[in-house]
């Protein structure tokens, strides 16, 4: 899997007026019973399951209470209830492919809108994507990158990112799949570890 501890985000807009912060964290779905056969193909399908609430590694709280739990890539936006680190989903909606159990968690009552990230953005993700070791920078390991964005503040543009493509570059292929998430800090993006 890709992270291995989470990070709160607080990330502010735009220069000028002092934009509203954006928080999330990250989450690893779980399937209940883990009967799950995985395909290697996109393969979308309702299962119940358990959400982990993976720990800040800033040292900040991790969340309690009412969250939303979305997954940009399947489309699954619900608000549920955390409880001892975790959530009970009896239905969410998620790829069947190796290494797609990501989802981000945001506060409670967070409006959350699935909008298409530009192109611009789709550039900023990638640039970041770069940055990270484990794709060794090789712009190859993009090739077949899927990105799915949600809009939290109401502009209709892309705020958080979640991808699936390539997730571990070595001797000349890929070696793995699974998914980076990522957050808007304007005009780049920031991976979220």
């Amino acid at each position: 899997m890709r992270f291995a501890v989470a990070m709160v985000v607080v990330l502010a807009g735009a220069a000028g007026a002092a934009p509203p912060k954006r928080v999330a964290w990250l989450g690893v779905f779980r399937p209940s019973p883990p009967d799950l056969v995985q395909s290697e193909t996109r393969a979308v399908i309702g299962h119940a399951g358990t959400v982990i609430v993976l720990t800040p590694g800033d040292g900040s709280a991790a969340p309690t209470g009412d969250v939303v739990v979305v997954q940009p890539l399947v489309g699954m936006n619900l608000e549920a209830t955390i409880e001892h680190g975790q959530i009970a989903l009896p239905l969410f909606a998620i790829d069947r492919r190796p290494g797609a159990d990501a989802v981000l968690l945001l506060p409670a009552k967070t409006q959350v809108v699935f909008v298409e990230p530009s192109k611009a953005d789709v550039v900023a993700i990638r640039a970041a994507l770069l940055k990270d070791d484990v794709l060794a920078g090789v712009k190859r390991s993009l090739a077949d990158l899927e990105v799915g964005a949600i809009d939290v503040d109401g502009d209709h543009k892309a705020d958080f990112a979640v991808t699936y493509g390539c997730n571990a570059w070595a001797d000349g292929q890929c070696q793995g799949h699974g998914q980076f998430l990522l957050a808007s800090r304007g005009t780049t993006w920031v991976e979220l570890e």
